[in-house]
């Protein structure tokens, strides 16, 4: 029954958010989900609408399961996300540039559907990595 919980969302992830498979969406994420990413408030449409918006910004997107726990109907989830930014990303234009972050997802799965979701993917990394971010020089420098 847990690796249930899990398939459904590393199938969310690794085809829906990986493939930009959206029939995955509709079927795997329940039509009142309630979404506590502030970005993806809309239930499952603000989902797909982020889907389609990676899938312009990044190609080759690959999410490699790093570490999971489930307990009850809660799945805990680490991916290790990578991709090449070769579309606009928030506002920013392509750069070609090879990116990575931990994403870490969270989700309350009833019926093989997530009912609940909580992410917190490190925006702050990949923004750095597209050089929105420039670094700033330590003291010891």
């Amino acid at each position: 029954m847990e690796n249930n919980k899990l398939n459904v969302l590393r199938q969310v992830v690794e085809k829906g958010f990986g493939n930009a498979d959206l029939y995955i969406i509709d079927q795997l994420i329940n039509d009142n989900l309630v979404e506590h990413q502030p970005n993806l408030k809309g239930g499952k449409e603000a989902v797909k609408k982020a889907i389609l918006n990676l899938d312009k910004a990044f190609s080759n997107r690959l999410y490699q399961l790093a570490h999971y726990s489930v307990n009850g109907d809660i799945v805990w989830v680490h991916y290790k996300f990578t991709a090449i930014h070769t579309g606009p990303y928030m506002g920013h234009e392509p750069t070609g540039k090879d990116v990575s972050a931990d994403v870490m997802d969270i989700a309350r799965i009833e019926n093989g559907q997530i009912m609940e979701h909580w992410g917190i993917p490190d925006i702050f990394s990949i923004m750095k990595q597209i050089g929105v971010f420039k670094p700033t020089p330590s003291k010891a420098e």
